[in-house]
């Protein structure tokens, strides 16, 4: 069961059925169709390319059953080639690029001096930042009780001050009566001191970072996709740039920045200078215990933390890797849902993820075995540091060197302050992913493409709106990925200012190249193309696309009603008025079908049109292109959805808007009969212009123009 609009693919169907406002009108054979001389013989008629070609047909005979396979067979075996080179090419052009390099090679220092000093405007905020955080892990404390003053000023941090307030508790047990009252509701006292100061500095750091990672998050996302969207197709052609990978680092670039440059540093900070002055603390408390604990005990303690965050981080790693297969599996399933229903594989897939995720369970188990081991033994070292300093403290205590005192104070700044800040390391993560991502940063500013003028937003001169005449001299063209196979050689056209030239031929020949050549989407590699006397790489790219309309073989339409995306094809900001868009949505035959629409003009399209037909996303294109009042009108297959009738109507519009000589008109078109009445037919093969010449022209050389009339010629019956 077929549904076709190129009617020379069902001719030899067995049943054709004609339907019409989703009706049946019709149904029969080619030939019993063609007899009854109804719907099915008009849209054959509009197709049909053989009265040309019956003089030949009179002298060598009707095409034989034999002929049309051979036909069929070319046709397909093009279309498997052009699958087979296209495959290919992205092979070859992974091997004729150098090298992906997108990194500046900056470390961490010169990363975060780079992104600081571009940012003037956030200054005071990192100096406030750095302050709090230094507050964080500093304090002087002065704490007084009836029976004693205490005075002492500490490098320790929150950890640090918790240490001597710990220390100074543990004498109030010894006493009794209204003396422990009074000592233990003093020593709270400072415990709620603490506890305010914290909650202030840890307030001020959340508000300031905070507001500095918004800042950067915008700042950097909005560069990167600047950036990203300025650059030529030849960037997108990359392997590694295609959508998905764009898309995951404009997301993810920003975010990692934010990270590095938000609250983690400032915690970061505070990390570093508690690191640094739980071990001044203990040190100054009780040297011999503190020299011990920070240069036995803490080291391990650290890298305990270090390495316990890299064993998880490498674990989640691997285990995403091994989940990856059956993912796969998984998201091409759901992702062709409706395949997979129809050839009722369910079970077939289900039996394949089942067998992919039982041998990851039986390789994870393997691997478990020896992670957790070095797992465990980072979580035990605590215990062992905490086994060290009660062992050496306790000998100290019993020969009277220290009092119970003393040893606390260097105990839990040391051992358990060293506990808290082996935390550290989880934000070693951020730091490994902030690098890559600023240093991408950077890469993308330094490549800026040959035709990098968009920042001029000037108004259109007056040269724009006068009849654009084209002249393709001497043009050659290799694609930025595949520079050694050229596609496009020696091509000379001159099409003058309101003409209507097609490009037709096999597929794979250079027609759609040259389109983008002509949306300067590329340069070409030698040649040149020039519009009214001055060529387009002289100009912004800007300003040449403002008197250009392109309409693809598959278009794209955007979320947003009918008005919207017709109303993206108006070069200036002001809106079009609704008869502007109801003029170009009937030039594309398509004003009747929204008209009837519940919500007309405001009807929404959904994400890419898909409330949409194919022929009906088509004919939104159209008007898209058409509503601009182009000077140049390029077509690249822009009716190949579009059925007979509507097509015969929307090219009979195109027709008549190039009549009055103020448009040029390029067409790249597979179905000839869309083109016959082309002031010029150039016709294409690997890459060369191998025919120049109208419709009849063509027709009577007999050369390759003639054999693919011949192809689709339908009306074998009334030969």
């Amino acid at each position: 069961m077929t549904i076709a609009h190129k009617l020379s693919t069902i001719q030899k169907a067995d049943n054709i059925a004609v339907m019409s406002q989703g009706a049946l009108v019709e149904q029969g054979t080619h030939n019993e169709l063609l007899s009854h001389g109804g719907a099915y013989a008009r849209l054959v008629s509009s197709q049909d390319l053989e009265r040309a070609t019956r003089g030949r047909q009179d002298e060598t005979g009707e095409l034989s059953d034999e002929d049309l396979a051979e036909e069929d067979d070319q046709h397909f075996r093009k279309l498997a080639l052009k699958r087979t080179v296209s495959t290919t090419g992205s092979v070859h052009a992974q091997h004729d690029e150098p090298d992906v390099t997108e990194t500046m090679g900056y470390g961490l220092l010169k990363c975060l001096v780079l992104l600081i000093k571009e940012q003037p405007d956030l200054w005071y905020l990192y100096a406030i930042t750095a302050v709090v955080s230094i507050l964080g892990g500093k304090s002087l404390t002065t704490c007084t009780s009836k029976h004693r003053s205490l005075t002492y000023s500490t490098t320790g941090g929150t950890l640090a001050v918790q240490a001597i307030l710990f220390s100074r508790t543990f004498n109030v047990f010894q006493m009794t009566g209204s003396e422990a009252v009074s000592e233990g509701d003093f020593w709270a006292l400072m415990f709620f001191i603490v506890a305010i100061v914290n909650w202030f500095i840890y307030f001020s750091l959340g508000c300031v970072c905070n507001i500095i990672s918004q800042k950067v998050t915008r700042r950097y996302r909005l560069e990167l996709f600047q950036n990203t969207a300025k650059q030529s197709l030849a960037f997108f052609d990359k392997e590694h740039n295609a959508t998905g990978a764009i898309t995951s680092r404009l997301a993810r670039c920003a975010t990692d920045l934010q990270e590095l440059l938000s609250a983690n540093a400032g915690l970061v900070i505070t990390n570093i200078v508690t690191t640094v002055s739980c071990s001044i603390l203990g040190i100054a408390y009780g040297w011999k215990l503190g020299l011990v604990c920070t240069f036995a005990a803490l080291p391990p303690l650290l890298l305990g933390g270090y390495y316990g965050i890299r064993i998880s981080t490498k674990l989640d790693e691997d285990t995403t890797k091994r989940f990856s297969s059956s993912a796969a599996i998984a998201a091409e399933a759901v992702a062709a849902i409706r395949t997979v229903a129809s050839l009722v594989l369910e079970k077939t897939i289900i039996d394949e993820y089942e067998r992919r995720l039982s041998a990851v369970a039986t390789r994870s188990t393997k691997a478990l075995s020896v992670t957790m081991f070095f797992y465990s033994l980072t979580q035990s070292i605590n215990f062992l540091a905490m086994a060290l300093g009660f062992w050496y403290g306790g000998k100290l205590v019993s020969s009277g060197e220290y009092t119970t005192e003393v040893f606390f104070v260097v105990f839990i700044a040391i051992i358990l302050g060293g506990e808290s800040v082996a935390s550290f390391f989880q934000y070693s993560t951020s730091i490994s992913k902030a690098i890559p991502a600023a240093n991408y940063i950077f890469y993308l500013r330094t490549q800026t493409p040959k035709s990098d003028d968009y920042d001029d937003y000037s108004a259109p001169k007056k040269s724009q709106d006068e009849p654009a005449s084209v002249t393709i001299d001497s043009l050659e063209f290799a694609y930025p990925s595949r520079p050694r196979a050229q596609v496009i050689k020696n091509i000379n056209v001159h099409v003058p200012a309101g003409k209507f030239v097609a490009f037709v031929g096999p597929s794979g020949c250079g027609k759609s190249t040259m389109i983008s050549l002509l949306s300067r989407f590329y340069d070409p590699s030698s040649g040149a193309i020039i519009i009214n006397n001055q060529a387009i790489t002289e100009l912004n790219p800007r300003e040449h696309r403002r008197r250009i309309a392109l309409v693809q073989q598959e278009p794209v339409l955007y979320s947003g009603s009918i008005r919207e995306n017709v109303s993206m094809g108006v070069i200036e900001s002001a809106e079009p008025t609704e008869p502007q868009i109801e003029a170009a949505l009937q030039s594309a035959n398509i004003l009747d079908f929204v008209n009837s629409l519940p919500e007309g003009l405001n009807t929404p399209l959904g994400n890419r049109g898909t409330q949409l037909s194919g022929g009906q996303r088509q004919r939104v294109a159209i008007a898209r292109a058409l509503i601009r009042n182009p000077r140049i009108l390029l077509l690249d297959e822009a009716t190949s959805a579009l059925d007979t009738e509507s097509e015969k109507i929307v090219q009979a519009a195109l027709m008549e808007a190039a009549k009055d000589g103020g448009r040029t008109t390029i067409a790249v078109a597979h179905r000839l009969s869309t083109i016959k009445d082309a002031d010029t037919i150039c016709v294409f093969q690997a890459g060369k212009i191998v025919e120049v010449g109208d419709h009849a022209s063509l027709i009577a050389e007999k050369g390759t123009y003639f054999e693919m009339c011949k192809g689709q010629a339908l009306d074998k019956a009334t030969t």
